[in-house]
């Protein structure tokens, strides 16, 4: 009988619903044969794969009939009959080529959880053990709310999804699913018998990744679901980016933010400085006064007096004059940081201005810092960002204290400055900073340099510090950070850069 033949008689025989029963129906003689046929190999029990050949065949055959009456087309295989024993030894070969290729997929492919969701049994079973084969970890659910039970309770990197379904259909979990904000972004692939494109285009529309038709090829079925777990994984990789991006967004508007504060204080503080500065100036002057000097003169005591009062005033003046250079220095390098401009500084004056900013968690610390700038030999200025010597130092002394020498044990640093002239006849600064403290392993040393990476979590660490400091160095500094160290001998981070950054960048 040709298919021009049936068509009209098929039409009034076959209605959609029988069509979808009859195509589980063979779905599942097709995969159960394909799977015995694998164990019957790898048992030895060969004389049983001739019948099985046959099974297999005779289904398909059904299978090439149901789709030439229908009149749709079907991704299935579907051979011509042949019971030889050369048509079982080939059919043979395929499905063990097939195997192999599930087991040998690679590791990264088969670490995902799968949600088979199916009313008929034989299917989940049949999908399960394919599913499993490729080393995929399988839940089962056997009707639409079972399914959207489980997927409240448990993360599943993909959803199996049938169509047609009592009760709740696959459409209607689909558009629950796509509806729900924790799980709307969870992929899933439709599986039905019905093969009419208007099924399989209702399913794209309602939001599923893809759509595979019963009966199912394994190695189709292997390649859709390792193309939505790396879609899932790419898009995953995309979220975590774009929030580490945020996040460091954040930090620096929070620094921003501090910056500002901390030139504003800055600001607001030397006002009262300098009405207190001024004050005692005018006393000391009065007091300094020879008439003045006269009256205390006559009493030996009332002369003491008269000196100690003057030396007070002169050594309060002189505490004045720290306070206000270290606010101006807070205030200056709070600038800096919020405004990067490079200008021409002298390299030890900065250097120990910055240092004066860690003094007060220095001697809470117990960390004493050794300063030494004997390796200069030529120019002693640096034209570049004075804010990132600045921050590249207190963040090196930030870990020192949080990693080198923690719970305030206490310890040594020591910080040299030199120069030389390096490739290209280029002069350049070195800055080394050295402590003696717990020391960095040899696992851990290659990645202290990459964005939030840190062992220090719970003290305080973001992971962003070392990072942000290589860019400077390497981007804003045109130089290069390098580190070296032993577990129980302490680190020692090097920052070599051109002594002139071209004053026409």
């Amino acid at each position: 009988m040709t298919c021009e033949k049936t068509n009209t008689a098929a039409a009034l025989i076959i209605n959609a619903e029988a069509q979808h029963d009859l195509l589980n129906w063979l779905n599942q003689i097709i995969g159960y044969s394909e799977m015995l046929v694998e164990e019957i190999n790898e048992s030895g029990q060969t004389k049983l794969l001739k019948d099985l050949t046959s099974i297999h065949d005779a289904a398909q055959n059904m299978l090439r009939l149901m789709v030439c009456l229908s009149g749709a087309n079907h991704p299935a295989s579907m051979p011509s009959p042949d019971n030889s024993e050369e048509k079982a030894q080939t059919f043979c070969q395929e499905v063990k080529k097939s195997a192999l290729s599930e087991l040998d997929s690679d590791s990264a492919e088969g670490i995902g959880k799968i949600l088979v969701v199916d009313d008929n049994e034989n299917n989940r079973e049949l999908l399960s053990r394919h599913l499993q084969r490729q080393g995929y970890q399988i839940l089962l659910a056997e009707n639409g709310g079972e399914a959207l039970s489980t997927l409240a309770q448990k993360r599943v990197d993909v959803v199996l999804l049938d169509v047609m379904m009592p009760d709740m259909d696959g459409y209607a979990v689909l558009k629950q699913l796509r509806s729900s904000e924790a799980l709307r972004v969870t992929p899933v692939i439709m599986i039905s018998a019905h093969t009419d494109m208007d099924y399989v285009i209702k399913c794209i529309e309602l939001g599923a990744e893809d759509y595979l038709p019963k009966p199912f090829n394994p190695t189709l079925l292997k390649a859709r679901i390792g193309a939505v777990l790396e879609k899932k994984r790419l898009r995953e990789q995309e979220m975590s980016f774009i929030s580490q991006v945020i996040q460091v967004e954040a930090s620096l508007e929070r620094q921003r933010s501090l910056t500002q504060a901390v030139a504003g204080v800055a600001h607001e503080i030397n006002t009262p400085l300098g009405i207190v500065k001024t004050g005692l100036s005018i006393i000391n002057n009065r007091l300094s006064l020879p008439k003045i000097a006269a009256l205390f003169a006559e009493d030996p005591k009332n002369a003491e007096l008269l000196r100690d009062i003057l030396e007070s005033s002169r050594l309060t003046i002189k505490n004045i004059d720290t306070a206000h250079r270290l606010v101006e220095n807070f205030k200056k390098i709070a600038i800096n940081q919020l405004i990067e401009h490079k200008e021409v500084v002298h390299l030890p004056s900065l250097i120990k201005d910055a240092i004066d900013l860690f003094k007060v968690s220095a001697k809470q610390a117990k960390i004493d810092i050794d300063l030494n700038f004997d390796g200069i030999s030529k120019e002693q200025e640096w034209y570049g960002f004075p804010g990132y010597i600045t921050q590249i130092l207190l963040n090196f002394l930030q870990n020192i204290e949080r990693y080198a020498y923690p719970e305030g044990k206490g310890g040594s640093v020591a910080i040299n400055v030199s120069d030389q002239i390096g490739m290209n006849n280029v002069a350049q600064f070195i800055i080394k900073v050295r402590d003696f403290g717990k020391g960095i392993s040899s696992e851990n040393i290659g990645k202290i340099f990459e964005p939030f990476y840190t062992t220090g979590r719970g003290r305080g660490g973001s992971g962003l510090g070392l990072a942000i400091v290589n860019n400077m160095v390497s981007v804003g500094m045109r130089g290069t950070l390098s580190v070296d160290s032993k577990l129980g001998r302490g680190t020692c981070f090097t920052v070599c850069f051109p002594k002139n950054l071209n004053r026409k960048d």
